[in-house]
Protein backbone atom coordinates (compact mmCIF):
# COMPACT_ATOMS: atom_id res chain seq x y z
CA UNK A 1 0.00 0.00 0.00
CA UNK A 2 2.71 2.39 -1.21
CA UNK A 3 1.81 6.14 0.06
CA UNK A 4 -0.23 5.22 3.03
CA UNK A 5 0.93 6.61 6.62
CA UNK A 6 2.03 3.94 9.11
CA UNK A 7 -0.65 4.49 11.14
CA UNK A 8 -3.11 3.84 8.20
CA UNK A 9 -1.20 0.77 7.33
CA UNK A 10 -1.90 -0.57 10.82
CA UNK A 11 -5.73 0.30 11.00
CA UNK A 12 -5.81 -1.23 7.66
CA UNK A 13 -4.66 -4.59 8.71
CA UNK A 14 -6.52 -4.63 12.31
CA UNK A 15 -9.01 -4.23 10.32
CA UNK A 16 -9.03 -7.35 8.67
CA UNK A 17 -7.22 -9.68 10.95
CA UNK A 18 -8.72 -9.19 14.79
CA UNK A 19 -11.53 -7.23 14.12
CA UNK A 20 -14.11 -10.14 13.75
CA UNK A 21 -14.99 -9.51 10.06
CA UNK A 22 -14.69 -11.80 7.77
CA UNK A 23 -16.10 -13.93 11.31
CA UNK A 24 -13.45 -17.05 9.91
CA UNK A 25 -10.18 -17.15 7.90
CA UNK A 26 -9.70 -20.00 6.10
CA UNK A 27 -5.34 -20.12 5.90
CA UNK A 28 -4.51 -22.08 3.55
CA UNK A 29 -0.81 -24.04 2.64
CA UNK A 30 0.30 -23.11 -1.02
CA UNK A 31 2.37 -25.53 -2.96
CA UNK A 32 2.41 -22.44 -5.70
CA UNK A 33 1.60 -19.04 -4.79
CA UNK A 34 -1.09 -17.50 -6.15
CA UNK A 35 -0.85 -14.19 -8.76
CA UNK A 36 -0.88 -10.47 -7.26
CA UNK A 37 -4.69 -10.77 -8.13
CA UNK A 38 -5.57 -13.81 -5.61
CA UNK A 39 -5.73 -16.68 -8.46
CA UNK A 40 -4.10 -19.23 -9.05
CA UNK A 41 -2.20 -20.33 -6.12
CA UNK A 42 -2.36 -24.50 -5.66
CA UNK A 43 -2.98 -26.50 -2.38
CA UNK A 44 -2.00 -29.66 -1.58
CA UNK A 45 -5.32 -31.97 -3.14
CA UNK A 46 -4.10 -35.07 -1.23
CA UNK A 47 -3.33 -37.08 2.23
CA UNK A 48 -5.77 -34.84 4.56
CA UNK A 49 -4.99 -31.10 3.98
CA UNK A 50 -7.54 -29.25 4.42
CA UNK A 51 -8.05 -25.37 5.34
CA UNK A 52 -7.44 -23.94 8.89
CA UNK A 53 -10.83 -22.45 10.08
CA UNK A 54 -9.25 -19.30 12.26
CA UNK A 55 -11.43 -16.91 14.17
CA UNK A 56 -10.58 -13.80 13.61
CA UNK A 57 -10.32 -12.47 16.50
CA UNK A 58 -7.27 -10.15 18.75
CA UNK A 59 -6.11 -13.38 20.20
CA UNK A 60 -5.42 -14.90 16.80
CA UNK A 61 -4.29 -11.82 15.36
CA UNK A 62 -2.68 -9.26 17.82
CA UNK A 63 -2.59 -5.64 16.66
CA UNK A 64 -0.29 -4.82 13.56
CA UNK A 65 2.94 -3.05 14.44
CA UNK A 66 5.85 -0.53 12.63
CA UNK A 67 9.34 -1.44 13.09
CA UNK A 68 11.42 0.72 11.30
CA UNK A 69 8.92 1.58 8.89
CA UNK A 70 7.70 -1.77 7.88
CA UNK A 71 3.95 -2.31 9.26
CA UNK A 72 3.04 -5.71 9.92
CA UNK A 73 0.62 -8.69 11.43
CA UNK A 74 1.13 -11.72 12.43
CA UNK A 75 -0.58 -14.90 13.72
CA UNK A 76 -0.47 -14.92 17.65
CA UNK A 77 -1.61 -18.81 18.05
CA UNK A 78 -0.26 -21.93 16.46
CA UNK A 79 -2.03 -22.67 13.05
CA UNK A 80 -2.00 -26.74 12.76
CA UNK A 81 -3.23 -28.65 9.64
CA UNK A 82 -4.43 -32.25 10.37
CA UNK A 83 -1.76 -35.17 10.14
CA UNK A 84 -0.80 -35.40 6.32
CA UNK A 85 -2.00 -39.21 5.24
CA UNK A 86 -0.22 -39.08 2.16
CA UNK A 87 2.95 -36.42 1.10
CA UNK A 88 1.57 -32.81 0.56
CA UNK A 89 4.86 -31.62 -1.30
CA UNK A 90 7.08 -28.68 -0.48
CA UNK A 91 4.33 -25.79 1.03
CA UNK A 92 6.62 -22.19 0.00
CA UNK A 93 4.07 -20.24 1.54
CA UNK A 94 0.69 -19.06 3.12
CA UNK A 95 -2.42 -17.58 2.27
CA UNK A 96 -6.20 -16.43 3.77
CA UNK A 97 -9.34 -16.92 2.10
CA UNK A 98 -12.83 -16.27 3.21
CA UNK A 99 -13.90 -20.08 1.94
CA UNK A 100 -12.98 -23.04 3.50
CA UNK A 101 -12.80 -25.43 0.18
CA UNK A 102 -9.36 -26.37 -0.84
CA UNK A 103 -8.48 -24.56 -4.36
CA UNK A 104 -11.60 -21.90 -4.61
CA UNK A 105 -12.09 -18.64 -3.69
CA UNK A 106 -9.51 -16.10 -4.08
CA UNK A 107 -7.01 -15.62 -1.54
CA UNK A 108 -7.32 -12.16 0.49
CA UNK A 109 -3.63 -12.39 1.98
CA UNK A 110 -0.78 -13.94 1.51
CA UNK A 111 3.21 -14.27 1.74
CA UNK A 112 6.01 -16.58 0.77
CA UNK A 113 7.57 -18.48 3.95
CA UNK A 114 11.21 -17.77 5.45
CA UNK A 115 11.60 -21.47 4.47
CA UNK A 116 10.01 -23.78 3.05
CA UNK A 117 8.63 -26.93 4.28
CA UNK A 118 8.68 -30.81 2.68
CA UNK A 119 5.62 -32.81 4.20
CA UNK A 120 5.67 -35.97 4.03
CA UNK A 121 2.78 -38.95 5.42
CA UNK A 122 2.45 -39.58 8.91
CA UNK A 123 4.26 -35.84 9.93
CA UNK A 124 2.79 -34.66 12.88
CA UNK A 125 1.62 -32.08 13.37
CA UNK A 126 2.05 -29.81 10.42
CA UNK A 127 2.24 -26.70 12.02
CA UNK A 128 2.85 -22.84 11.40
CA UNK A 129 4.24 -21.27 14.65
CA UNK A 130 3.05 -18.33 16.25
CA UNK A 131 4.36 -15.14 14.41
CA UNK A 132 5.38 -17.27 11.33
CA UNK A 133 2.47 -16.18 9.13
CA UNK A 134 3.23 -12.83 8.29
CA UNK A 135 1.27 -9.93 6.79
CA UNK A 136 3.56 -6.92 5.57
CA UNK A 137 3.39 -3.68 4.03
CA UNK A 138 5.83 -1.04 3.69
Amino acid sequence: MPGASQPRLRALLDADFGSGTPATWYLAAFLTMPAADGTGGVEPAVGSYARVATTNNSTNFPAAATVSGVTSKSNGVAVTYPNPTADWGLIVGWGAFTVATINTGVCQYSNLLDASITVKNGLSPVQFDIGQLIIQNS
